[in-house]
């Protein structure tokens, strides 16, 4: 069974990740990565990868801890590495796969994604809260 991270700490995990894969990671990437890791996570074990709310920003899902955690590195690449992080195994291996899956998409194209799915699109209509619940990610991914 997989825990429940800090967002935070999924983060630090991503950075790495793609650091040793020899990719670039912006904090606008790093934001949609979250986003599909967390839609993974929801439909393949029913809980969460992270407990932090995701909210629907102009760009897309964001996850406002990590983002103001990031933003001096503004759109370049996060140049951090070698970070101490602590995932069970399964939690790895899911978080890989799917970074190692949204790797054959440019940044702008993840965005133009997540603007075309309905977790988005209604976080952004609702006037009292711009956040992508998990049941409306559930509903979404499990269809897919």
């Amino acid at each position: 069974m997989t825990n429940t991270y800090r967002a935070l700490d999924i983060a630090k995990y991503i950075i790495n990740h793609e650091h040793d894969e020899g990719r670039e990671i912006s904090n606008l990437r790093l934001q949609k990565l979250l986003y599909f890791i967390q839609a993974k996570f929801i439909v393949e074990t029913g809980k969460p990868c992270f407990s932090d709310p995701i909210e629907a920003w102009d760009f897309g899902p964001v996850v406002t801890s990590v983002y103001h955690e990031y933003k001096l590195f503004g759109s370049f690449d996060i140049a951090i590495h070698d970070m101490d992080v602590d995932i069970d195994e399964d939690s790895a291996t899911r978080i890989n796969n799917m970074l190692d899956f949204c790797s054959h998409y440019p940044t702008y194209q993840l965005v133009e994604i997540t603007h075309n799915q309905t977790p988005w699109k209604r976080a952004r209509e609702n006037p009292f809260s711009p956040v992508i619940t998990v049941d409306s990610m559930e509903q979404y991914f499990r269809k897919q």
